[in-house]
Formats: structure tokens, C-alpha cells, sequence
């Protein structure tokens, strides 16, 4: 017996959450860094980490989209998405300015 409530979505609520998580992941390597972050061998971790983080949040953002009728969190799936590409882009420009 449910009572009522929806069954949550859950990946298109971690979908939604995955930029939060790159971004925190970011404001802990530059807490590392400080003002070497690009001479440091974090930055290689930037490379590699924050893209990672951001191309799951898409993919998570993609999967639930045929389930938003029996699941909801429309919400959470579109913006989840449309976060994930933003700051994907955002990171592309930030690598063409840090070269």
C-alpha cells in the first residue's frame, strides 16, 4: 500500500543534482589550489573529473524522460538536463580561456 504517494524518480532527481556536485567538486580543488590551478597537477582532475560528472547528470536527465508520466518529476528531469548541457558548455569555455 502506497497511500497515494508517487513512486519518486530518482535519476532525474540525481540528474538535477550532478552540476551541484561538479560545482562543489570545483570549489574543492580550487580551495586545494589556490592560485596554481592551472600549473597544478589538479587541473588534469579538472579535465577529466568535471565533464564526467556533468556528461552522467545528462545522461540521467535523458533516461527518465520516457517514465515522467508514471514517475512526475518533470521538473527536476528538463532542468536537471538543461543544467547539465549549460555547465557543460561553461566548461569548454573555460578550457579555450584557460589555454
Amino acid at each position: 500500500m502506497t497511500n497515494g504517494l508517487k513512486k519518486a524518480n530518482t535519476r532525474a532527481i540525481a540528474g538535477f543534482l550532478a552540476p551541484f556536485v561538479s560545482a562543489g567538486v570545483l570549489c574543492g580543488l580550487l580551495l586545494i589550489t589556490g592560485d596554481e590551478f592551472k600549473s597544478s597537477k589538479i587541473f588534469i582532475i579538472y579535465q577529466i573529473a568535471i565533464p564526467l560528472i556533468l556528461i552522467t547528470g545528462i545522461v540521467l536527465g535523458i533516461k527518465p524522460i520516457p517514465h515522467i508520466p508514471e514517475l512526475g518529476d518533470k521538473d527536476y528531469a528538463y532542468s536537471g538536463l538543461f543544467l547539465n548541457i549549460f555547465f557543460l558548455v561553461v566548461f569548454v569555455l573555460s578550457l579555450i580561456y584557460l589555454s
